[in-house]
């Protein structure tokens, strides 16, 4: 197992203090951190003479020599994923790595959630289905982005759709043109989102709590100066009055839900323009239907 920058950085300094003698430092080191782990002589010179390479501590990646791909090889490697036997390159899909401090985070989030059961029973349920806390309603926000290329254009487009759920109803969608920074969603914010729930019942419009995941946008000084402003203790993200966990699984009902039924209506025709994504998007089944739309 390795050790960690903090106990490198330490063996550093007792290195330099036994003047690079790492066989002192070795037994110095032991006395001075009894409870750590004790690296022996062998150790602490490959440490100072990695550290006196490249200036850090920090263990190198390690790297191997690249195969020499000739005209043999790439004959060879193509008849291998030949589509008639259904094989093709895997994309990989690069997904966030957990850390020490989300534990913690997630289990204070986990109280706050069993806090709000305590209080009401069905919050659960609710929660997870219609949204519903303290007899208050909560609206996810979040965004999808559609790239689609047809095997005949060989073009690329992609959209940013915006979509909510807020007790029984479907709201949006909202497509947002370009890129979306935290001016761009600040001015959603303030100019969409209430058109986009107007028609709402007062009695839910008027205690909807809103739920970001932390994404750049979401985290915009204006972004979350203006929901503090506007929706005072009822916004859930990242340092919000509710505390979003970082890296957290997406199980909410907008991703097992909302954003499927909207990628399966709008991947079910080939777009030729962008026009024709932006159309798909919004007359999709899910978002075209009369509200309510009971999820």
């Amino acid at each position: 197992m390795n050790y960690t920058v903090q106990e490198l950085t330490s063996m550093i300094y007792v290195i330099g203090s036994c003047e690079e003698n790492c066989f002192l430092a070795s037994r110095v080191y032991a006395q001075r951190f009894p409870e750590r782990r004790h690296p022996d002589s062998r150790s602490l010179e490959n440490l100072r003479e990695r550290f006196n390479r490249t200036g850090s501590v920090a263990y190198e990646k390690q790297t191997r020599t690249k195969t020499v791909l000739n005209e043999e090889n790439a004959l060879a490697i193509s008849l291998a994923i030949n589509p008639r036997n259904k094989f093709h390159p895997y994309h990989f899909q690069l997904h966030q790595e957990l850390i020490e401090n989300d534990f913690e985070r997630r289990i204070i989030f986990c109280q706050w959630a069993q806090n709000q059961i305590a209080e009401n029973e069905d919050f659960l349920n609710l929660y997870c289905l219609r949204m519903n806390a303290h007899s208050t309603e909560m609206v996810l926000l979040t965004g999808i982005i559609f790239i689609i290329m047809t095997p005949k254009i060989h073009m690329l487009w992609s959209l940013n759709v915006w979509g909510g759920i807020v007790h029984n109803f479907v709201i949006g969608p909202h497509i947002f043109e370009g890129r979306v920074t935290g001016q761009v969603f600040l001015n959603f914010l303030i100019n969409d989102f209430p058109r986009l729930i107007h028609h709402l019942p007062d009695c839910i419009k008027n205690q909807i709590w809103i739920q970001l995941d932390g994404a750049p946008p979401h985290f915009s000084a204006n972004v979350r100066q203006h929901l503090t402003e506007n929706f005072p203790g009822q916004w859930i993200g990242r340092q919000g009055p509710t505390a979003w966990p970082p890296r957290s699984p997406d199980l909410t009902p907008m991703d097992y839900f909302l954003w499927g039924t909207v990628k399966s209506d709008v991947y079910s025709y080939a777009a030729t323009t962008q026009e024709d994504m932006v159309y798909g998007a919004e007359n999709t089944t899910i978002f075209s239907a009369n509200n309510p739309c009971y999820v």
